[in-house]
């Protein structure tokens, strides 16, 4: 079967990982295009919010497989798109390319959105428009509180809350495991976003119910630049001194700063370094026991069933989920399971590509 694929890339280059978030029964605009060879022909775009991202492109790998799934399974072809801002910090240029993608009225987009206020009116016009929305990861809401879900067809997505939590409970067990009960614990992360923040405030909350005792620092960010995680790190690490046991960092950019910060340092082996997400640094640092453990969400999951639910909807005319938000629960990996065979998959979903 041939694959119409156009992929309209913003950065070619080394890749590195960023952050580790319905039309209402509506139907694409052309509902499906016939070729000269009888089969339906769906426009699908896939709005990244970054092209140089290993993260966001674990997610395309999913959204290509369920892609070629459903065009061998329904007989259908699906003309191809990927297009976004080569970093996640330049919102401004995702949120003008939404227009861009609007304007040329596909059947379907699938995307994800560190700009949420901004983001809502493009939504809007999109599903007014008669385009299927879906969002993967990030969305116009943080999922569990089922926001702006008029202006959408369906959103898969990790609860950044159940993360936070998570991350609190590795943090904890690594704790136990090194004999620490007492200290500071430096926190970082890369933005301010009413998503995002739910990633902090999860831990905040959970490490207070686990460790009371423990003394946490005001949120360090560092705007999703590895060299100013890394400084923010070096400041928390001279700051601190003995008094600090361990650090916590909200997304990968930010574990790679911290890992850096802690591989040139000489804070010992009972520092306890936990992250969120995955890229080939932290994997690293994770085998050299420089951290300690990755909240990792499966990028591969949702990115294959936002195309896979995307597609249902164009060609059945309803959406097949019965609620407009799917949580996809993350799993923390350590250096005990880490070569697992399902666990190498969600560090390294390319293995997957079809």
């Amino acid at each position: 079967m041939k694959l119409k694929k156009l992929v309209s890339l913003a950065l070619v280059g080394v890749m590195t990982l960023s952050l580790a978030a319905c039309s209402s029964g509506k139907t694409g605009k052309s509902n499906g295009s016939s070729g000269g060879d009888d089969k339906k022909s769906y426009h699908v775009i896939y709005l990244t919010p970054s092209t140089a991202s290993q993260f966001w492109t674990y997610v395309g790998i999913g959204i290509e497989n369920a892609m070629k799934d459903i065009e061998e399974k329904e007989g259908i072809e699906v003309d191809y798109e990927v297009v976004g801002p080569a970093e996640e910090s330049q919102t401004e240029d995702y949120v003008t390319t939404f227009e861009q993608c609007i304007g040329k009225q596909p059947d379907a987009i699938v995307t994800a959105t560190l700009a949420i206020d901004a983001t809502v009116p493009k939504a809007q016009e999109a599903t007014n428009a008669g385009i299927v929305l879906n969002f993967v990861n990030c969305g116009i809401g943080t999922g569990d509180d089922g926001a702006n879900e008029d202006y959408y067809n369906e959103f898969y997505y990790c609860s950044n809350d159940t993360i936070g939590e998570m991350a609190a409970q590795a943090f904890k067990d690594a704790m136990d495991q090194k004999g620490i009960t007492d200290g500071v614990l430096g926190m970082n992360t890369n933005v301010e976003n009413e998503a995002l923040n739910h990633r902090i405030d999860g831990f905040r909350s959970k490490i207070k119910e686990l460790a009371p005792q423990l003394t946490l620092t005001d949120t360090y960010y560092n705007g999703n630049d590895v060299e100013t995680a890394q400084k923010n790190a070096e400041n928390i690490i001279s700051t601190y001194g003995d008094k600090l046991i361990g650090m916590y960092s909200g997304n990968n950019i930010t574990g790679d700063g911290v890992c850096n910060a802690v591989a040139d340092s000489n804070v010992g082996d009972k520092f306890i370094n936990v992250a969120v997400d995955s890229d080939d640094i932290e994997i690293q640092a994770l085998k050299n026991g420089v951290l300690d453990a990755i909240i990792v969400q499966d990028a591969y999951a949702q990115g294959y069933k936002c195309m896979e639910n995307a597609l249902q909807t164009l060609i059945t005319g309803k959406n097949p989920e019965s609620k407009k938000q799917v949580n996809c629960p993350p799993v923390v990996i350590t250096k005990d399971n880490m070569e697992q065979s399902d666990m190498q998959d969600l560090l390294d979903p390319t293995r997957l590509k079809k």
